[in-house]
């Protein structure tokens, strides 16, 4: 039960976290149009900013939210449960507030630092309220999660998509067209405020209908657990939220130098700083893609860290390996075909989606191979905090991010490398990453991972998969339409690609029950898997 549960807590948050990236690329998709690469670089350079400010001031209190939540719950320790959700939420706001005034008063300076566009201001300034509707969305979440019900956080990054969408879309046509791109990009980024007041509402809502029935397991418990002081409860928040901060942050500033040197580098291979932010805007664009299959990663991630402190603070040792082993594999089952999918379906889709970006499918068509690297070291990452080796991806990430500099420096100077440089580094950091938190986890839980089952049959169904698309894009493309061809040939490379993980035995039953129409799946695997 409880590994179906943990499995069913993936797939649900994964099932609403892909319905919101495709409903923010669905977003992303005019704004590219209307705004163009230059308005899009505007927009992009804020973001940028914007994450590592809302990683440094709120990303870590969810998961110890979270984490601090499961362990209490593992015991039935409702009222300690409801005690760490209050302090947290107080703490969030606080913060979320002053990260909110830092942006809006800070934008001027920010700017300057970086040597942006003086028109990315009005991105900023979009951007500004947002961290405070985001810092009690995620208290809302963080709460949830901790006590693994995944539906509502699920619910609530689709209604966050949507509206963002809305208003984000809606502000942008009206900005771009009655006072110009720059004014229009601020409309843009605005999008995030009003998708985080939306969700927050909805999770406030439903938090107040859950907390009718909860209260009574509240008062049972309080007179069985004794009452932990505000002070140490605070502490383990903070202990918690620290270093997962901390690695949230270098996450970010991994996006901040490439940010903050990509138009000195790019001068130096001689290109100008309008031609050099029409490049990262279509990095920017290529980046979009990517985070798409990223979903599946912070699915995992949202469901390890509180799975497997539950385990850990039962001291369960055996579960824990469970869990973490199934993570890494089916973290591998959905990276390599992705990787593999959105590399050669790169140009087509970037035709379909971005018609007036010059480089981004040649940039899509390299970077998609970050996303096996991505998703594996972050779900490892979430196995460490899960299991309080919250220091441990700290230590990976620096590696990784003088790696990231470093080959950011070189490569992205070089004329015939230019813009690609960006993509090199990403690679070569997170390869690292990726290496240094299997050494740690393997060292921890003691997990194996079975080279045939966990990653050849899944590699072997993944060309199988790309080369079978290519020939059927090719075909579809000589009497259809690009549109018609590469949507056609994508939905086709899925059915593929799962055809033949079960003809050559490559998924499992619980892997299986992640995946749409897994009942009709799973007949087919009872018929040809023993």
């Amino acid at each position: 039960m409880v590994q179906k549960s943990y499995i069913k807590g993936a797939g649900i948050i994964a099932a609403g976290g892909l319905i919101a990236k495709l409903l923010g690329l669905f977003f992303k998709i005019p704004i590219g149009r209307i705004l163009d690469s230059f308005g899009y670089g505007l927009y992009y350079n804020s973001y940028n900013i914007y994450n590592l400010l809302l990683t440094i001031s709120i990303v870590g209190i969810p998961v110890a939210i979270s984490k601090m939540i499961a362990e209490r719950a593992s015991v039935k320790n409702y009222y300690g449960v409801s005690r760490v959700f209050n302090i947290s939420m107080i703490f969030l706001i606080i913060v979320g507030t002053i990260t909110s005034l830092i942006l809006f008063f800070g934008a001027n300076t920010i700017i300057a630092i970086a040597g942006w566009d003086k028109n990315t201001y009005y991105s900023l300034i979009g951007l500004a309220l947002a961290p405070f509707f985001v810092s009690i969305l995620c208290g809302f979440r963080g709460f949830f999660q901790g006590m693994q019900m995944m539906a509502p956080s699920a619910i609530s990054q689709i209604i966050e998509a949507f509206a963002r969408v809305f208003f984000g879309i809606g502000l942008c046509i009206y900005l771009t067209n009655n006072l110009g791109q720059p004014e229009g990009a601020g409309g843009a980024s605005s999008g995030a405020l009003w998708g985080a007041l939306a969700a927050a509402l909805f999770l406030a809502f439903v938090w107040y209908v859950y907390m009718g029935d909860f209260k009574k397991d509240i008062k049972r418990s309080q007179s069985v657990f004794p009452r932990e002081s505000t002070k140490k409860l605070f502490k383990r928040l903070l202990q918690i939220a620290i270093p997962v901060t901390i690695a949230s942050a270098i996450v970010s500033l991994f996006g901040i130098i490439n940010s903050f040197t990509y138009v000195s580098r790019l001068q130096s291979a001689g290109i100008g700083i309008r031609q050099a932010t029409i490049m990262f805007g279509d990095y920017g664009l290529a980046q979009t893609m990517i985070n798409v299959p990223l979903t599946f990663s912070a699915a995992m991630s949202i469901t390890l860290v509180p799975a497997i402190s539950e385990s850990f603070a039962l001291k369960n040792k055996e579960m824990i390996k469970y869990k973490t082993e199934m993570g890494i594999r089916l973290i591998l089952l959905i990276s390599l075909p992705c990787a593999i999918g959105l590399s050669v379906f790169s140009q087509p889709i970037f035709q379909l989606l971005f018609p007036n970006s010059v480089y981004g499918g040649g940039i899509l068509m390299y970077f998609a191979f970050s996303t096996i690297l991505i998703m594996f070291a972050n779900t490892l990452q979430s196995v460490l905090q899960g299991l309080d080796k919250l220091t441990s991806p700290v230590k990976h990430l620096i590696p990784g991010l003088i790696v990231n500099y470093i080959f950011n420096y070189i490569f992205v100077s070089i004329p015939s490398i230019n813009i690609y440089g960006l993509v090199i580094s990403n690679i070569a950091a997170y390869l690292v990453v990726a290496t240094l938190n299997y050494i740690s986890v393997k060292k921890y839980t003691g997990v194996t991972i079975h080279p045939v089952q966990t990653v050849v049959k899944p590699v072997i169904a993944s060309l199988i998969m790309g080369i079978s698309g290519v020939l059927i894009y090719k075909l579809l493309n000589l009497f259809a339409g690009n549109g018609i061809s590469v949507l056609v040939s994508i939905m086709l490379c899925v059915i593929i690609y799962v055809v033949v993980l079960i003809g050559i035995k490559g998924i499992s039953q619980e892997e299986l029950s992640i995946l749409p129409a897994r009942n009709k799946l799973r007949k087919i695997l009872e018929k040809y898997v023993r």
